[in-house]
């Protein structure tokens, strides 16, 4: 479990963008992520399913209200951190049923 959680960031890193080596931690955890789309937010209006950006949607949950053209890369490490959990204990477990088979 604890190997299959450190793979799944590694095996997103070569589709990552947005990484500044002259930035802090912080400002690249945040900003780190996979490009969804090919267009940036700094150009200008995009059209999704007819509608452009400066029209407003009816849906609350539009594409363009939740600004989603990257998947941030600090959301795969959640499950990383689940399934290193996982592991752990599991192995606490295994080795608490060693003890006691071993008093036993």
């Amino acid at each position: 479990m604890i190997i299959i959680g450190i793979c799944i960031p590694l095996f997103a890193l070569p589709f990552v963008s947005g990484f500044d080596k002259d930035k802090g931690f912080l400002y690249n955890l945040y900003n780190v992520g996979i490009r969804l789309t090919e267009e940036t937010a700094a150009e200008g209006a995009r059209s999704v399913d007819g509608a452009t950006a400066g029209q407003t949607s009816k849906s609350p949950f539009s594409l363009e209200k939740m600004k989603l053209d990257k998947i941030p890369l600090r959301f795969l490490l959640i499950p990383t951190f689940i399934l290193a959990y996982i592991g752990i204990v599991m192995i606490e477990r295994a080795r608490s049923r060693a003890r006691d088979d071993l008093k036993a």
